[in-house]
């Protein structure tokens, strides 16, 4: 076989592989929606393991109506698990911001020490 009929035939396969690759699809709405059921599940689970503190707490009547869907969908199986759920939605998206307040509270922390220290050193 000659060079030419190689790069032919090398070229035809090429043609052949790319008609039959499946072009890379969207994710369908099904699997859409399995993925967001699965991340709720996983931050119920999160949120629910080791629930051995109490925190009684008011909400407004919008707060109330957005616990009492996720009972009435079946997410949530009462209104306690519901407040648990969306505490640690809200902790989760929030880690920047508790990762600042944490370092800030050290600092002031530190500062009171070194202050209440440099008074008691004055007496």
């Amino acid at each position: 076989m000659s060079e030419q009929e190689e790069k032919a035939q090398v070229e035809e396969v090429e043609v052949q592989v790319e008609l039959t690759e499946k072009p890379k699809s969207k994710k369908t709405a099904g699997e859409s929606v399995g993925e967001a059921i699965t991340s709720i599940m996983e931050t119920l689970e999160s949120a629910l393991t080791g629930r051995g503190n109490s925190v009684m707490v008011r909400v407004n009547d919008e707060a109330l109506a957005k616990l009492n869907t996720l009972v009435a969908s079946g997410i949530c199986k009462s209104r306690s698990e519901s407040a648990a759920f969306l505490l640690q939605q809200g902790i989760e998206r929030s880690e920047a911001l508790f990762n600042r307040i944490e370092s800030v509270t050290h600092q002031i922390t530190d500062l009171r020490r070194e202050l209440l220290d440099w008074v008691k050193e004055g007496k």
